[in-house]
């Protein structure tokens, strides 16, 4: 019988996600390949262009795993990707204590449990698309050095967990067009999982205090805040300029989700907001549902997401609106999974994307056509 993965994790995800209580070194691993083109370059999808590509979608993910001790594990996660030249960094360094049988306390570096398939967000066996959809899963960073708590449970009918956490992330911040020297401090959050039969959910809030420099005016976010000071002079209220950069101003994620797998028909829906004290980020909210049937191999499915941003109040608001900071998207998926072996999965997806507003202007839209092979080991 060949093990699947679908809209909720199975035990083959976990275990490439989790650290294992072997006594022997683990190496596991993952890689995803695929090719993508857009019908047009008038939109932006996923990096990819109207001449077809072959690395955006290209992961090699390999893990290590070693049991020091009967409490203690060691794990390491080292990740190539495609997008970024093939350059490898550990995604995960961490080592596990284990103070008793459903509580474990981690410290280095580990995944921000941001989403729900924060854990796996670059093993594309574990989920039907051939990538997350960014509308929702839009944060530009997956790691971050600290710690957490995790105490997992059971009553009745009902199995869950609790994670908590604290560290800093510190590195670029790449938006896609620019890349910009950053620092999250006092980066902490919370994350609630719980399954009861067919049935999950899953709740999490996380916030840090952003330090980033937005100095050089030939970026986008740095040309903005220079033209902020400009419009709130004009708007005789110099101090509405005073939000527009990052000097230690906190942002808030939130994030809520709810799965269903009977297994047969599955379906996924994922909500995340994100608030920023500083005006130089518009807030937003962006959300998606997925349904899914599984006929043997083969698993069709379907799923729309949208995103859009939202203005402050105030003078601030005016100031966004001037200048060219909004953005609102939806997209609708369509793809096809098969299980053509086991540990193997080959992905064809066509996405529809329509840019109400980028940039703050009409947008445009486009359809990106993918095919990809996933692959666990």
């Amino acid at each position: 019988m060949r093990t699947k993965i679908h809209w909720a994790p199975s035990l083959l995800a976990i275990a490439i996600a989790s650290p294992t209580m072997a006594s022997d070194l683990n190496v596991n691993g993952f890689l995803s390949v695929g090719a993508s083109m857009l019908d047009d370059n008038k939109a932006s999808i996923a990096g990819a262009d109207n001449q077809g590509g072959f690395k955006n979608d290209t992961v090699l993910g390999l893990q290590i795993q070693k049991q020091v001790n009967d409490s203690t594990t060691a794990t390491g996660q080292l990740v190539s990707r495609g997008s970024d030249e093939y350059a490898t960094e550990a995604a995960w360094a961490f080592v596990t204590y284990a103070a008793n049988d459903n509580l474990d306390l981690r410290m280095g570096r580990l995944r921000i449990p941001f989403f729900q398939y924060s854990d796996f967000l670059e093993v594309g066996y574990a989920f039907n698309w051939v990538r997350p959809p960014s509308e929702v899963y839009r944060v530009p960073f997956s790691s971050l050095d600290g710690v957490d708590l995790t105490q997992r449970f059971s009553s009745g009918s009902i199995d869950g967990s609790v994670q908590v956490y604290y560290g800093r992330f510190q590195g670029d911040f790449n938006t896609g067009t620019d890349v910009y020297a950053s620092d999250y401090r006092n980066f902490a959050g919370l994350a609630f999982a719980a399954n009861m039969g067919n049935f999950g959910t899953r709740l999490s809030y996380h916030q840090a205090e952003i330090i980033m420099n937005t100095t050089d005016l030939t970026t986008a976010l740095g040309a903005a805040g220079a033209a902020a000071s400009a419009i709130a002079t004009g708007l005789g209220d110099p101090s509405a300029a005073d939000d527009f950069n990052f000097t230690g101003q906190t942002s808030q994620f939130v994030e809520a989700a709810f799965t269903y797998d009977d297994g047969t028909y599955s379906a996924v829906a994922e909500w995340t907001a994100l608030d920023h004290e500083s005006s130089l980020f518009l807030d937003d909210q962006a959300w998606l549902i997925g349904v899914a049937a599984r006929f043997g191999d083969f698993t069709p499915h379907v799923t729309y997401t949208e995103e859009k941003d939202e203005f402050d109040s105030g003078n601030e608001g005016v100031i966004q609106k001037t200048l060219p900071l909004q953005s609102e998207q939806s997209s609708i998926i369509v793809g096809l999974r098969y299980d053509y072996d086991s540990g193997t999965a080959l992905k064809f997806e066509i996405q529809n994307n329509d840019e109400n507003t980028s940039a703050g202007v009409d947008g445009d839209s486009a359809t990106l056509y993918s095919v990809a092979v996933d692959v666990v080991f």
